[in-house]
């Protein structure tokens, strides 16, 4: 769970996380000098949000592959039941 959540959701959030942030401190500043010129939600960047959240979730991808499991060659043993109980894969020595 924590895995999808680091290699999928967050990567794709992050820039309309981002984005959220930077105009709620436009915003902010505009109401505290008085100015009355604050960005739409409706003029924001959505299409190079998107881009840019789908680019990160392919390279939390790729990095999840390139950095865990085992070497290629390796023999795994499979899981099993034994007495009513899964004895989880393991690699054969």
């Amino acid at each position: 769970m924590l895995r999808i959540f680091l290699t999928v959701v967050l990567p794709l959030a992050l820039p309309l996380l981002l984005y959220i942030g930077y105009v709620s401190i436009l915003r902010r500043r505009a109401q505290l000098t008085g100015q009355h010129v604050m960005p739409r939600w409706q003029e924001g960047p959505w299409p190079w949000l998107i881009l840019a959240g789908a680019v990160l979730v392919v390279a939390a991808l790729i990095t999840y592959r390139v950095t865990t499991g085992v070497s290629p060659g390796t023999q795994l043993e499979p899981p099993r039941l034994i007495d009513g109980k899964v004895v989880p894969s393991r690699v054969r020595e």
